[in-house]
């Protein structure tokens, strides 16, 4: 796949929110729960202030109040009245008179009674501020993880629904990656990173509102290094976005090499190729190593220049703060000046916790691209918007003028036209790259034809719908390709529906293969080893065969069926073959002739032409390019 520009960067963040927004009851209550977290972050810091002025300070006035029980009584009429006399906004100026009585309050009462009240309140604001921490973890989770889940569902059912076409084009390793790397990497540093950020952006925003409020001027000049420090991260994010990209193609092609070379290791190992693939692997780690470095070496900066920014602000405030404080006209209490930096302080670290998380969205965005170029993939086989049914064959397949080409310049079939009648048993033969299995392939579209049209009873197969079209076709190919599921599975896995014990057992006795199913260990539960490597040749054919009709389809195309088995299971499977053809209408592709001689008809192609039709007697008198691979096969009998 080759990458799309970065003005597709909006359309795939609105996929992305499109998926999200499913789920949006959970990013409401995890919106609603982190500002209350955020409020209760800022509130718990004020406390101070009343612990330096009103507790720790010598007092002139009378008490009045001299338990904690009853300061809270008081403090809690005070509230009530406030909200019952005043008309409360989102202004924080709004709350200063009901703060102005609570300091009155403070003054009356006796400085250990107002520390217990003070411990009650630091008690439940840090419980109500964990809770609220806790429930936005988990609101955010469940939308993280139904978005991931939804997103992982959606990519795969995108490549299932690809031509094959497409996977000729690209590698099923970097597929691999953008489902499993680039989806974790998506859910861990962006989707994560965004509501972490939001998170703390409104924790930074309270802690903000209660620094200027507090003094703005001080606040004003703690920000003096803020453009330097952002222009800094700009530059970093841009950095991190390019190696980010370079190291998910890289890892694409990691894991590809790694999946070729495993699939292939019977022959690596025949050909003593071991150490070869070893140093070629090792070059493309090296490769990957040096760009996961540089990567690094720019995101490891983050905390560093984050951490300078922290300290030229500290100390700012510092210098700045301790010179009001001792200003004897100043009215900057020790108190106000302590939860200053408490907001200050506690404002840097979020932010910090920001700026990291600037760097991985980077990452992720590249890893987002590519999540979306799979999403945004159409298959170019598909069903027409005006497809209709189609349940049975009833007449006859014709094929007019049928081309096909895999790349533009280069035509493989050209100008086939030959009919297939029901109930009719044809044969497709011809030498080696003649285009015997591209042709079988364009009748249950596999491929489109280039030119011309493929037509079933009439219609163009175009416009029939593909489950249909396919659901009339049991397909038997030259390699037996099981799944490491149980041979119940295996053989259930050739209908469309859900069949029964008994037509398994059915199927498996027309192919052949129940005898030696009876015969292992848990029978049709017998689970098969990867690629079916615990049967042999003959025993996986028979089982694919068994697959082909179980769900009885009308027509049967048999790839190459017995090309890879020696003569004993070619007999066995031949036989098996011969037993699931009755009353269907058979396509065999075919090189050697001794399995096609009692066909009704066969098609001889030749460099993706058709050269010859008809019976085996009739093609050995008449037809040349048959004649050749009669004598070519009785030779290599």
């Amino acid at each position: 796949m080759i990458d799309k520009p970065d003005s597709k960067r909006k359309a795939n963040l609105g996929l992305l929110w499109r998926m999200m927004h499913k789920y949006w009851y959970y990013g409401l209550a995890g919106l609603v729960t982190m500002l209350l977290y955020a409020l209760f972050s800022g509130v718990s810091i004020t406390l101070v202030i009343p612990l330096f002025d009103f507790v720790f300070k010598g007092r002139s006035q009378p008490v009045i109040y001299n338990t904690w029980h009853g300061f809270l009584a008081a403090a809690w009429e005070e509230v009530l009245l406030f909200f019952g006399q005043h008309r409360v906004t989102l202004n924080p100026s709004s709350f200063e008179p009901l703060w102005a009585r609570l300091q009155d309050l403070m003054r009356l009462t006796d400085p250990l009674a107002l520390l217990y009240s003070i411990c009650v309140f630091v008690f439940v604001i840090f419980l109500l501020k964990n809770i609220f921490f806790y429930a936005n973890r988990m609101f955010f989770v469940a939308l993280r993880g139904r978005t991931i889940r939804d997103l992982r569902k959606l990519m795969f059912g995108r490549y299932l629904s690809q031509s094959m076409d497409f996977y000729n084009q690209h590698q099923v390793g970097d597929a691999i990656v953008r489902m499993v790397n680039d989806v974790d990497t998506v859910s861990n540093q962006f989707i994560f990173s965004i509501f972490n950020s939001i998170r703390d952006f409104s924790t930074i925003i309270v802690y903000m509102v209660i620094a200027i409020m507090l003094n703005t001027r001080l606040f004003l000049y703690s920000i003096i290094v803020l453009p330097l420090f952002s222009l800094t991260m700009n530059f970093m994010g841009r950095k991190i976005k390019k190696y980010s990209r370079r190291i998910q193609g890289q890892l694409s092609t990691m894991f590809s090499v790694v999946e070729e070379v495993l699939n292939s290791m019977k022959v690596v190992k025949a050909f003593r190729k071991e150490a070869a693939e070893e140093e070629a692997f090792n070059k493309i780690n090296r490769k990957h190593l040096r760009m996961w470095q540089r990567s690094m070496a720019y995101s490891s900066l983050n905390v560093p220049i984050s951490e300078m920014n922290s300290a030229i602000t500290g100390i700012l405030v510092i210098i700045l703060g301790g010179s009001l404080i001792l200003d004897p006209n100043g009215h900057f209490s020790l108190g106000n000046f302590t939860a200053f930096l408490f907001a200050l302080f506690s404002m840097l670290h979020p932010f910090k916790t920001v700026t990291q998380m600037y760097s991985d969205i980077k990452k992720a965005s590249v890893s987002l691209d590519r999540i979306a170029l799979v999403l945004n993939q159409q298959s170019q086989v598909a069903d027409a918007p005006d497809a209709v049914d189609k349940k049975s064959l009833d007449s006859c397949i014709t094929l007019e003028n049928v081309c096909f080409s895999y790349k533009p310049d280069k035509e493989v079939l050209q100008n086939i036209n030959f009919e297939i009648k029901k109930g009719e048993k044809i044969a497709i033969v011809g030498s080696s790259g003649s285009g015997k299995t591209t042709l079988a392939n364009l009748l249950n579209r596999m491929y489109d034809v280039t030119k011309g049209s493929i037509k079933m009873d009439g219609i163009d197969i175009r416009k029939i719908k593909l489950d249909d079209l396919r659901g009339l076709f049991g397909v038997v190919g030259q390699d037996s390709i099981l799944f490491t599921r149980s041979i119940r599975d295996n053989i259930a896995y050739g209908a469309s529906c859900e069949v029964s014990d008994e037509d398994i057992i059915t199927a498996a006795k027309v192919a052949l293969a129940d005898e030696f199913i009876q015969e292992l260990p848990n029978g049709y539960d017998q689970i098969l080893q990867t690629k079916g490597s615990n049967l042999s040749g003959g025993q996986r054919q028979r089982l694919c065969i068994a697959r082909a009709i179980v769900g009885n389809p009308p027509i049967l195309i048999f790839d190459e069926a017995t090309s890879a088995l020696d003569n004993i299971s070619e007999r066995m499977v031949q036989d098996a073959i011969d037993a699931a053809m009755l009353d269907r209408t058979v396509i065999i592709i075919a090189h050697r002739l001794s399995t096609v001689v009692s066909c009704d008809r066969i098609v001889v192609l030749e460099q993706g032409r058709v050269q010859c039709v008809g019976t085996h007697n009739e093609l050995l008198q008449n037809c040349k390019h048959y004649q050749e691979l009669h004598l070519h096969g009785d030779e290599s009998e």
